[in-house]
């Protein structure tokens, strides 16, 4: 990108700082002077994911428990930047850590913050428009799908014992009727602990909504419980008022399993470096536990 166009482009805006703060699957994004984060899609067809998340945030911001970021710029066409960019308010606080967690009363309020902004995302009704573009896709169908994937190119790499595991998980997960009797609610499916913000000992913020869709809400604790681990999470779905918690227990390692087999099979062509490799290691961890 071209800071000297960019700044010609955005009438009053003077570039003192600009520091690379990370990147995902579809973008690269970088603070400037402190107060502005500008998004740049890796390729023109993350267009579509991204401007999904910038209207739903426009429609969500002011009904959530917790800070989002509010988009005050959008330039889609190639310009200063190949791919054109996206620009929100800098969101202040720093990727909620385990050590946030130590001290019983921070933990308490952590989970209290998570649960009120699962419930309020999951109870949201959208307005047509923003509903039209949220993916629904069909849990069965997925899973099926998935694991036609990790037979051929996951399975043959791993050890005996955890192959079956994983196996046995599918056949658990696809065998069980109660799986699939929830009602499609708004998720945010990204929940992981670096897009959780923490500002003076408490939860402030929330960021990436890329992977916004409708699906199981059970789905969305599932970071917390891998990040986190299942008392956590546990503690967040009794907050939240989950009606059947032994089902959840059954469905966390499921839905952490195949988040890194996910990883594994489109990470190559997506995924910053090093994903992979993490995926990998955190799936063997999880067929082990599950042994």
């Amino acid at each position: 990108m071209d800071w000297h166009k960019i700044e010609k482009e955005n009438p009053g805006l003077n570039i003192r700082s600009a520091s690379f703060l990370g990147e995902g699957w579809n973008c690269r994004a970088y603070l400037i002077n402190d107060d502005l984060v500008f998004r740049f899609p890796k390729h023109a067809d993350h267009w579509q994911e991204l401007n999904r998340e910038i209207a739903f945030l426009a429609f969500v911001a002011d009904r959530l428990p917790l800070a989002v970021p509010r988009y005050v710029t959008v330039v889609s066409k190639p310009a200063a930047a190949e791919q054109g960019y996206a620009v929100y308010r800098y969101l202040a606080g720093r990727p909620i850590d385990p050590s946030d967690l130590r001290d019983e009363n921070a933990r308490s309020l952590a989970a209290e913050s998570i649960a009120g902004l699962f419930h309020t995302l999951h109870a949201l009704k959208p307005d047509s428009h923003v509903r039209s573009l949220l993916p629904c896709e069909d849990a069965r169908t997925v899973a099926r799908e998935l694991l036609w994937r990790a037979e051929r190119n996951v399975a043959p790499k791993l050890k005996p014992n955890a192959q079956r595991v994983m196996f046995m998980q599918f056949e658990g997960y696809l065998s069980a009727s109660q799986n699939f009797a929830f009602k499609p609610s708004v998720l945010h499916a990204d929940l992981s602990s670096e897009h959780v913000l923490v500002k003076d000992e408490t939860i402030s913020g929330v960021l990436d909504f890329g992977d916004v869709n409708l699906g199981d809400p059970d789905y969305d604790f599932m970071y917390p419980f891998l990040d986190f681990g299942e008392a956590f999470a546990i503690d967040i779905a009794k907050r939240y008022g989950h009606a059947d918690l032994e089902r959840l227990r059954v469905k966390m390692p499921y839905y952490a399993i195949v988040d890194q087999i996910g990883t594994i099979l489109d990470g190559p062509a997506l995924a910053p470096e090093g994903e992979v490799t993490i995926a990998w290691r955190r799936l063997n961890r999880l067929l082990s536990e599950k042994h």
